[in-house]
């Protein structure tokens, strides 16, 4: 089953190359491209559960290649209140004001992003106490918002001077975020085969991507590397602040 046209198939191949660059650089982001870019072309139930399996397998891909440089410590401070966080999540998704939430998720990221970008490279080492409130509210972000990256990368981001060992955290608290997703969009029936088909056909592309940005981390600095973080962030506060704008 091919589950889009040839003109479709190259636009979701060049937008899938081009993000997953971002995410050998920096471990996450790309969904921030992937997500809006494909939603112009094909449903949204259709392109959330594809960009979840392709992410499971970009970070997976990055995070087993790089699992010696992990910081294991900040990882299982992080999971279980993770976990405590995406089940927070679900239940809060219908309680909750959404357009007020989500504006004022993005509000922040973009204060942070703007912040961490004025600040440079000069960056205050936190307590590893706050690793149980960045992995809870990074599983909330998930489940709420389908990002659930940035309160792990701003707190590792203040613990990990090395950058290869806060890319290869990173990369691994988002393969535990994201294949909590999986399951969630499989047990609720979104998991289809023309996804799973889609997967198969865009996830070379990712990989490519993967490959060229990773050559690109090699040759960066780390204030070079917290300043794509710190973009990225902004970046996504923005788009959370349109998507608040626009109805959630």
């Amino acid at each position: 089953m091919i589950p889009f046209d040839l003109p479709t198939f190259l636009i979701a191949a060049a937008t899938v190359g081009t993000a997953y660059v971002v995410f050998g650089i920096s471990a996450f982001g790309a969904a921030l491209f992937t997500v809006p870019i494909l939603s112009h072309f094909l449903p949204l139930d259709f392109v959330l559960p594809m960009v979840a399996l392709i992410d499971t397998s970009a970070a997976l891909a990055l995070g087993v290649r790089f699992s010696r440089e992990a910081d294991w410590g900040e990882i299982k401070w992080m999971v279980p209140l993770s976990l405590a966080g995406a089940v927070a999540g679900v239940t809060l998704l219908v309680s909750l004001p959404r357009q007020a939430t989500i504006a004022g998720i993005g509000t922040f990221l973009v204060a942070y992003g703007l912040y961490a970008l004025l600040r440079g490279e000069a960056v205050r080492r936190v307590s590893r106490l706050w690793a149980p409130a960045a992995g809870f509210v990074g599983g909330a972000f998930g489940t709420l918002f389908g990002v659930g990256a940035p309160p792990y990368a701003i707190y590792l981001s203040h613990r990990l001077p090395d950058k290869l060992a806060f890319r290869a955290t990173l990369s691994n608290m988002v393969i535990f975020s994201v294949s909590i997703r999986v399951l969630v969009f499989a047990a609720s029936g979104l998991m289809l085969a023309d996804r799973i088909a889609g997967f198969v056909l865009l996830v070379p592309f990712a990989l490519g991507g993967l490959w060229f940005g990773n050559r690109i981390h090699g040759r960066i600095s780390r204030a070079g590397l917290l300043r794509v973080v710190s973009v990225l962030l902004l970046l996504i506060g923005l788009s959370l602040l349109a998507r608040s704008l626009a109805g959630g």
